[in-house]
């Protein structure tokens, strides 16, 4: 099999806080195992940091990390990652010769290598597309103490966002949609088919990710998981009403968020909304090896998002073998098949999430037949092994290379 010299594209990497620097992070990993992989990020500049070498311990050194800038927030460092990766990458790329670049959009990292015709075998992933973000936080967000800057930044700036999402699209020759959702959505924004794109779907780590508890549920407490970024993008202030009224008829219930953002302003939230302080947990960011074990101590996932491509949490939570209700948007209904392996609600519909949150607290038995279901979906449908595998063999396609 031939070996790949490969260059990755990653403002958002290690730490990861997103479901994009996740899949970098796997695709890294996986593929290092086969080809040369060049990875080109951002150093964080918070308590969750990680320095270089950390980065290329994690990795046991088969990985090759090169830092192009700082991160000091969640939206403006892309920018300025965007403009280092067009002032230095060139003479990288024509020194190295790589045989393909890899970016993830809506990054756009390699903007400015299309602004200045920077030839070379490209790949982009799309996760998401501006304007499905656009519309998920103009729904979601009660008002605009709810938003985070990111959110703020996509609401108030997309008019300017969208024409360079438009340009940028129309410049990528060759595309990974995670989702058949997705993939429509790209074609509507450009106007036009994308030939010379595939749907290679997220995929989960089978081994890392299962139902390793006999049995999750107390009788006297089932715990209510979410994870992801504290957004309102998210669904979160649907969540909270949501939950007030699972928690009055169900006064042993416990919610527990995982995942990084403002845990006070959404504490907050559930208190106004009618959620008791004891009945609600903020766990904050954790490390993607943490999180197999803090599923398995969850009764029911719930993701109730207002924008969604192919979320990670839910394809993990279902492969750990867990009962989920998530909102029917995006591309979430490629993945649950409502009634069968789980529940699909109405986006913003607190009151429609309720009830299926309801009926898998009273019902132990559509519980455990969910959780078993939606762990053979995902050992059928989503492993990591064959997204790798699907995604080595564009790689190869595009670099002209044959098995």
């Amino acid at each position: 099999m031939e070996s790949l010299k490969i260059a990755m594209l990653a403002p958002e990497f290690l730490p990861n806080w997103g479901g994009a620097g996740t899949y970098t992070i796997l695709l890294a990993r996986e593929l290092s195992k086969s080809d040369e992989i060049h990875v080109f990020t951002t150093i964080r500049s918070d308590s969750q940091s990680s320095s270089k070498k950390q980065i290329e311990d994690y990795f046991k050194g088969r990985v090759n990390i090169h830092v192009l800038s700082t991160a000091k927030d969640r939206f403006f460092y892309n920018a300025i990652y965007q403009l280092n990766v067009a002032r230095r990458l060139p003479v990288l790329l024509e020194k190295e010769k790589f045989d393909i670049i890899h970016s993830n959009h809506a990054h756009m990292p390699d903007l400015g290598l299309k602004l200045r015709k920077v030839r070379g075998h490209s790949i982009t992933t799309v996760h998401t597309t501006m304007s499905s973000q656009y519309q998920g936080i103009k729904r979601s967000a009660g008002h605009i103490g709810h938003m985070d800057g990111s959110e703020k930044m996509v609401r108030f700036g997309y008019p300017f966002l969208s024409i360079i999402e438009i340009y940028y699209l129309d410049k990528t020759d060759n595309m990974i949609f995670v989702s058949d959702f997705i993939r429509r959505d790209t074609e509507r924004i450009l106007g036009k088919p994308a030939p010379r794109g595939v749907v290679i779907r997220n995929g989960v780590d089978l081994e890392r990710f299962r139902n390793n508890s006999v049995s999750a549920s107390n009788p006297n407490k089932l715990n209510i998981m979410y994870c992801g970024r504290l957004l309102a993008l998210k669904g979160l202030n649907n969540l909270m009403d949501a939950f007030a009224i699972v928690h009055k008829s169900n006064s042993g219930t416990h919610l527990t968020l995982v995942g990084g953002g403002d845990a006070g302003q959404w504490a907050e939230t559930a208190r106004v909304s009618g959620v008791p302080d004891d009945a609600i947990t903020f766990l904050g960011q954790k490390r993607y090896e943490e999180m197999p074990g803090i599923i398995n101590k969850a009764d029911i996932f719930v993701l109730p998002s207002i924008s969604e491509s192919m979320p990670l949490s839910l394809l993990e939570s279902m492969a750990c073998g867990r009962a989920c209700v998530a909102s029917r948007v995006g591309g979430i209904p490629e993945i649950i098949t409502h009634g069968e392996d789980g529940f699909l609600f109405t986006p913003g519909n607190s009151k429609e999430l309720a009830d299926c949150l309801n009926r898998l607290i009273d019902d132990k038995g559509i519980r455990d037949e969910f959780g078993r279901k939606a762990r053979e979906r995902i050992v059928s449908n989503f492993s990591l092994k064959d997204t790798v595998s699907q995604t080595r063999n564009m790689f190869l396609s595009v670099a002209g290379g044959t098995e």
